[in-house]
């Protein structure tokens, strides 16, 4: 597959912004599911946390699963504002 430079430079400027929505939807995939992974320990039953700190940390971990949609017009990784994560 083609670099995005490459298509620029081909003159293919439809294939080449189809290619960077599809690279900035991959890097919000990738961190989503790392940010995702490394909380996972705060939703098992036996997480020393009070109830009201696990469900601090299922809203903000619903508000990453929500990304897609919530910015699903964004053209660039940079308008796409991650969920601050609970202190």
């Amino acid at each position: 597959m083609p670099s995005i430079q490459e298509l620029l430079d081909s003159g293919d400027i439809a294939a080449a912004l189809a290619a960077a929505a599809e690279d900035h939807f991959d890097r919000t995939r990738r961190l989503r599911a790392d940010l995702l992974a490394e909380t996972d320990y705060t939703q098992l039953p036996d997480t020393a946390m009070s109830d009201a700190k696990k469900a601090e940390w299922a809203v903000y971990r619903q508000a990453l699963r929500d990304l897609p949609q919530t910015y699903s017009s964004a053209t660039s990784f940079a308008e796409i504002i991650f969920p601050t994560k609970p202190s």
